[in-house]
């Protein structure tokens, strides 16, 4: 039988087969398939386990030159190790199979701890079996669906055997990871050599004389497995489960990377993301973080777009208070909406009409949000027979345009061609709960920071931080 060849064949991970003889093997292989009633996807799965094992012993042997050749000093601290044993055994799961490394260890006596420094190089976790190849497909398949569903995809897709639970541990490990590396960039925002490191990121084009930075603020619920087993009890004791929080998001992007498509639809070619459940100082700090990354300093304007959310002007006060600050248009509307639908009933004629003019004056008139008030105030002062309910929608609403009457500026921001609303934004909460708002989905503090954290780098488009193999050569 053919396998028996195979087996007569079969080298050492330190040796190399010969291919012409491997090719023959292979051919012949394919050719019996093939006669024997078998389709292309068959041929497809039969020639990469061979090529796997063709493959197998070259990784081998660059693991080990990489091994053979590291210098040991401590990973952690740059001093010399004292060296304690060489070839020491490891065994790493990689995409071709199991592969065997020796490498040296030694005493770090500053950190007073052992290290393995070829572990670090080679990119290995002190306590994980995978490769970074390993991990990363580990990382991008969680970070599409639940490991629970993704272990037989991945199956299918590389061959490979990985658990749920390897898939969901591998992926957390870089998700702390993708942690670290998102607290050291708000570490650099509290010091001046640290904001220029930032700045230094951001990407340059053509048009970098005057560009404007847009940010847009919002937040959504996660589901959390707080009080778990006890959901009964605290309802019947009027208590809150405490099951959903927010996660304060925002995202940016410079004006010139928005486009349109040839059918009318936006889109940004360029933009950054921030997700946190730390809070709203944790998304300020990072928000500022990822603006500077994205040219903040050398911005001639900056737009803050968000809902009337208090939380989320006092952010933008405290950190971009010289920013335009506008109101998004859409839940100015509703607002106008409530009170048209209060005084004309829901879905009549008059309250559509009465809704749409108001809205138009927002967006054709120069100070739109005033005349918007002193309507409101007429209806307040001389509209007899409102009721109760009808005197505090329009008082409400009185308040809440007077509050953001300075941050509606429609008119000039379509002449400026800047947007009116934050639609990017609700894309951009939508996308973060397409994975995370699942339905049976739940988290906790620390996996849900962690996983965030993760999908962000890669949205964010610096997967080669956790990678360095998967940079894109220019």
């Amino acid at each position: 039988m053919l396998d028996n060849t195979f087996d007569k064949v079969k080298y050492s991970e330190s040796e190399f087969p010969d291919a012409n003889i491997w090719m023959e093997l292979v051919r012949k292989e394919v050719e019996q398939d093939a006669m024997n009633g078998s389709n292309m996807g068959s041929l497809e799965k039969l020639i990469e386990k061979r090529i796997k094992e063709l493959a197998l012993p070259m990784l081998r042997y660059g693991a080990q030159l990489i091994a053979d050749h590291q210098e040991m000093i401590c990973p952690v601290c740059g001093t010399q190790l004292q060296v304690e044993e060489h070839e020491r055994e490891r065994t790493v799961k990689s995409v071709f199979g199991d592969v065997l490394i020796e490498r040296s260890y030694g005493f770090c006596k500053t950190c007073e701890k052992p290290f393995y420094p070829a572990d670090k190089t080679l990119g290995l976790h002190e306590r994980a079996t995978a490769s970074p190849r390993v991990q990363e497909i580990s990382s991008l398949s969680v970070l599409q669906a639940p490991a629970g569903q993704m272990s037989e995809d991945v199956r299918r897709m590389t061959g490979l055997d990985l658990t749920p639970s390897t898939l969901h541990r591998e992926a957390r490990r870089q998700g702390e990871r993708a942690l670290r590396l998102r607290e050291k960039d708000v570490e650099l925002t509290n010091t001046v050599n640290g904001v220029k490191e930032l700045c230094k990121r951001a990407q340059s084009s053509a048009n970098d004389s005057g560009y404007t930075i847009v940010i847009e603020i919002d937040a959504w619920n996660i589901r959390e497995r707080d009080n778990w087993g006890m959901t009964k009890e605290l309802i019947a004791n009027g208590e809150d489960t405490k099951r959903w929080h927010w996660v304060y998001s925002g995202t940016v992007f410079r004006l010139d990377h928005r486009g349109e498509s040839d059918s009318g639809r936006s889109f940004i070619t360029e933009r950054g993301y921030v997700a946190t459940r730390k809070g709203v100082d944790a998304l300020e700090k990072q928000l500022y973080a990822e603006a500077l990354q994205r040219g903040l300093q050398n911005a001639k304007s900056v737009l803050v777009i968000a809902d009337g959310a208090v939380w989320i002007w006092n952010l933008a006060e405290n950190r971009f208070k010289d920013a335009i600050h506008r109101v998004d248009l859409f839940h100015v509307s509703e607002h106008l909406w409530a009170v048209a639908n209060d005084l004309f009933d829901k879905g009549t004629p008059e309250a559509t009409k009465w809704a749409k003019q108001h809205i138009s004056y927002l967006k054709l008139r120069e100070k739109g949000s005033l005349d918007v008030i002193t309507s409101l105030c007429e209806i307040r002062d001389n509209l007899g027979g409102l009721t109760k309910k009808q005197k505090k929608t329009v008082e409400r609403e009185i308040g809440y345009f007077n509050r953001h009457k300075n941050k509606m500026d429609y008119k000039n921001g379509r002449k400026l061609k800047q947007p009116i609303g934050s639609g990017a934004m609700e894309s951009t909460c939508a996308q973060y709960q397409c994975r995370f708002k699942r339905t049976g989905q739940f988290w906790s503090l620390d996996g849900d920071e962690a996983f965030l954290a993760l999908q962000t780098l890669h949205w964010n488009k610096r997967w080669h931080l956790l990678f360095p193999h998967d940079r894109q050569k220019e």
